[in-house]
């Protein structure tokens, strides 16, 4: 029996070249191709579709992409199997990404005949890391282990805690008395020092870096629900 796949990537390059690839297994069928989200949701919704290849950082698109694209195709399609395939090297947000049920994960910077044994995984329902995205897991801190925070300057912590706990770029300006841009200049450095590409995902990992706790982040997020 055949293994109905459709793979989502924003990068045509890379894209074509896991098509052709594929193309050469017998028992694969890809299905359909997409370069976002929304390309890739049409599939799932108008094909007979056993695993899905997404990306993990795809910006366009109706669904958008990351954590929050994962959660929807679990609600949305939660017959299919998902694969994730990143460029993504944070340990963290690879956990994040295990963290909600994706536990077949493969790095870009591995050699593409990984992917077949991914798929194969997948389809069956067992968990396989790629060996990039292997190591990254293993480096990762203990929650609250001061190296996962070593990286980022006092400054940068607090900046992130701060709003992780809810609070806007320019109430903490206001609150620690530097100007928004430079809040803003210091928001965006330590995104880029652990690899975070977008805001949700520093609420993710003020948790399990022990910055905040679970509790201070859902009751902003409340906060924001009653705005």
């Amino acid at each position: 029996m055949n293994i109905r796949v459709v793979i989502a990537d924003d990068h045509p390059v890379l894209l074509a070249g896991m098509e052709h690839m594929l193309a050469a297994v017998a028992d694969i069928q890809i299905v359909g191709l997409a370069d976002d989200s929304t390309g890739m949701v049409d599939v799932l919704a108008t094909q007979q579709v056993d695993v899905v290849v997404a990306d993990f950082s795809m910006p366009q698109g109706r669904y958008g992409d990351g954590i929050a694209l994962l959660h929807f195709l679990h609600r949305r399609f939660p017959q299919v199997r998902r694969l994730v395939l990143t460029g993504v090297e944070n340990p963290r947000v690879l956990r994040s990404i295990q963290e909600v049920g994706v536990d077949v994960i493969v790095s870009k910077t591995d050699p593409h005949l990984h992917l077949e044994h991914a798929i194969r995984c997948a389809m069956a329902g067992q968990p396989f890391l790629s060996p990039v995205i292997k190591r990254l897991l293993e480096q990762m801190p203990a929650p609250g282990d001061a190296t996962a925070q070593g990286t980022l300057t006092k400054r940068e912590s607090e900046v992130l805690r701060m709003f992780a706990e809810g609070s806007s770029v320019a109430e903490i300006g206001e609150r620690v008395g530097r100007s928004r841009k430079t809040i803003s200049t210091q928001k965006m450095s330590a995104m880029r020092k652990l690899g975070l590409a977008r805001d949700g995902e520093i609420f993710r990992y003020a948790i399990s870096s022990g910055l905040v706790q679970a509790s201070q982040v859902a009751r902003s997020n409340a906060g924001d629900d009653d705005a």
